[in-house]
């Protein structure tokens, strides 16, 4: 219930905050709909290959899953422990916060990339670890590394096993993914990417993911990210004068 709350509240301030009309925000989640449900029906060759390529990585780190589980705990320490008490929170609730301050302050100060950076990640947190991921889990309804059935346990439709995809892994990603596609620098890129592999990583360290569960995850919220940022994107035409030439540079942001 905390969950439906919370993806209840975030769809309605981003209805509210997104667009400068309620028909405006409504017509443009609708269409958001369609095109994330129905994304594989139009993907080409390229996003095929990328399908392709990220579910031969899980699968070969599925392979490895518990001799690298088994090494992350080898190394496990007090300092781990504590970054991981840290970090972990930007895979959940504060991922959920970062992005509505986002869009709040975007929105109360009219800097429109900063509340399309909180609006875009928003909806990706949404989508990947509100629809996508639970959907995976249920599914396949993998043992977690702590019910100690070892890393090829899987129990299908089992509320009970719910390993497989991390949905940390998947949020964090997902809020990582959005908010770096607006900004050119390096500075914010890194930053966030590095505290989405700090989530990722503490979820194998605290005993509840094994690496697989996590690199599709992180898979999943960067792909769901991806698509709903390149539906919002805006075509930005910029005019250019020289000396020799006039013209116009068109760029898609």
């Amino acid at each position: 219930m905390p969950g439906v709350v919370r993806a209840s509240a975030a769809l309605l301030l981003l209805l509210t905050l997104a667009q400068p009309s309620t028909a405006d925000c409504c017509r443009r989640y609708v269409r958001d709909v369609k095109s994330l449900a129905g994304a594989p029906l139009h993907w080409d060759r390229r996003a095929w290959t990328r399908f392709a390529e990220g579910t031969a990585a899980v699968a070969a780190i599925y392979v490895i899953d518990r001799k690298t589980f088994d090494a992350v705990q080898r190394n496990r320490s007090a300092f781990s422990d504590d970054f991981a008490d840290a970090v972990t929170p930007f895979g959940g609730s504060q991922a959920w916060k970062v992005s509505l301050v986002m869009l709040v302050a975007g929105a109360a100060t009219h800097h429109e990339n900063l509340r399309a950076a909180g609006r875009d990640s928003l909806e990706a947190e949404l989508w990947a670890a509100g629809v996508v991921t639970p959907l995976l889990k249920r599914t396949f309804g993998r043992a977690r590394p702590f019910q100690e059935e070892g890393s090829a346990s899987f129990h299908p439709f089992d509320h009970r096993f719910q390993s497989f995809p991390s949905g940390h892994a998947t949020t964090a990603f997902a809020a990582a993914t959005a908010i770096a596609s607006h900004y050119d620098d390096w500075v914010v890129p890194t930053i966030v990417y590095t505290i989405a592999s700090g989530v990722a990583i503490s979820r194998v360290n605290d005993r509840v993911h094994f690496p697989s569960d996590v690199l599709a995850g992180a898979l999943i919220g960067r792909a769901v990210a991806k698509g709903v940022v390149a539906r919002h994107g805006r075509w930005i035409a910029t005019p250019i004068v020289t000396d020799r030439a006039i013209g116009v540079v068109i760029t898609r942001r």
